[in-house]
């Protein structure tokens, strides 16, 4: 019996408002084949690391002191993982050209350090370490964007507690540390882009704080600098934050995710900076990862999110404006999956997930199955 076949979904997910039935998970997905990772593998990310046209992977090990690098063979596959030393306790990435060589190089938040590695790319796959830059004490969440539209990748950097660091690139892989923003309480993750519609790139912020309701967004003035922050009322204590068009209206929404609270959110976007939060819904246990794709073959964006103390992720359709297909379905992973990635590995117009399995020290990657029947909506 195939592995997804054994068992029937967790539990039915339902808007807090009401419930759904149990239903089977579909068979979309092959059996996974796993790599070995350092310890406590905490992120993976997948990216065209070499420049072949085939998506590579990326996983931060914590515990380590170590990234491990896999090589995508564009069938599925990938080489054996080449290991990269880092500073102490490696925590986020960020990756993206920060040389000007068309090749992506590596923006690491070593935690136990308060300092930034930038990992530079090379022709030959391999990488070297350019530079270290103290930014604080415990550094937990990077992204990168062009902050002062010089056409060079800039950071950002939040620290635990209750600061935002901006670094601005010089173009050849250093950087200067510029404004350090107030961003309590407890700032997390972060997303890029022009929110408002006023050409200069802006970041929208989680915060990780017991008691909080809301996000933060840092409008760019396209200088390097940002405006005060605004507040989007919404959310519970979120950890993770993504953006996409979930309504295909054109303008960026935003999804966050609280794995203390069992719920994710989701942000309409109006292209003018303004956000609508919809009615939040359920999750399964400590949601966190959000990955977006079209997973159930009907053109339409859908939600992938890792359940780190579920031991699954779930695969909630979407409707394409917005809403979403209850109940959700449920793929056991294994024991405490911590990140996930989404990308076509085996280059079958398909979207496919990475796994890292955190006491496990496994990479699992789970191909789409060529002939995956289409979800029954």
């Amino acid at each position: 019996m195939n592995f997804y076949k054994s068992f029937s979904i967790l539990l039915a997910t339902a808007m807090l408002f009401g419930c759904g039935p149990s239903e089977p998970a579909p068979d979309i997905f092959a059996l996974p084949v796993s790599y070995t990772v350092g310890k406590k593998p905490e992120v993976v990310i997948a990216h065209d690391m070499n420049n072949d046209e085939f998506p590579d992977i990326v996983v931060v090990n914590s515990a380590d002191r170590t990234l491990s690098y896999f090589e995508g063979l564009g069938d599925g596959t990938f080489k054996d993982g080449q290991i990269i030393e880092t500073g102490r306790e490696p925590f986020a990435i960020e990756v993206a050209d920060y040389n000007g060589d068309y090749i992506a190089d590596i923006a690491l938040c070593n935690y136990g350090d308060g300092e930034v590695s930038i990992i530079l790319g090379q022709k030959d796959g391999l990488f070297k370490l350019k530079t270290n830059v103290k930014v604080g004490r415990l550094p937990i969440a990077i992204t990168s964007g062009d902050f002062n539209n010089d056409e060079i990748k800039d950071l950002a950097v939040t620290l635990r507690f209750n600061k935002m660091i901006i670094l601005l690139g010089v173009g050849d892989g250093t950087f200067k540390v510029a404004e350090a923003y107030q961003a309590a309480p407890t700032p997390a993750h972060m997303a890029v882009s022009d929110y408002n519609g006023d050409g200069n790139q802006d970041i929208a912020m989680v915060l990780n704080a017991v008691k909080v309701r809301f996000l933060k967004m840092f409008y760019g003035n396209g200088d390097g600098t940002f405006a005060p922050p605004k507040l989007i009322e919404g959310g519970s204590q979120s950890s993770f934050l993504t953006h996409h068009d979930m309504n295909l209206d054109g303008h960026l929404d935003l999804l966050t995710s609280s794995p203390m609270k069992d719920s994710l959110s989701i942000f309409m976007g109006n292209g003018k900076g303004d956000f609508t939060k919809m009615q939040d819904f359920a999750g399964e246990k400590g949601p966190h990862n959000i990955v977006v794709g079209d997973f159930t073959g009907d053109k339409v964006p859908d939600i992938v999110v890792c359940n780190r103390r579920g031991g699954s992720i779930s695969i909630i359709p979407g409707n394409g404006d917005g809403s979403f297909v209850y109940p959700h379905y449920n793929y056991v992973v294994g024991s405490q999956p911590r990140s996930i990635a989404g990308a076509d590995f085996n280059r079958d117009g398909m979207m496919d997930i990475a796994v890292v399995l955190y006491q496990k020290k496994i990479l699992e990657v789970f191909l789409r199955k060529a002939t995956a029947p289409k979800m029954d909506l």
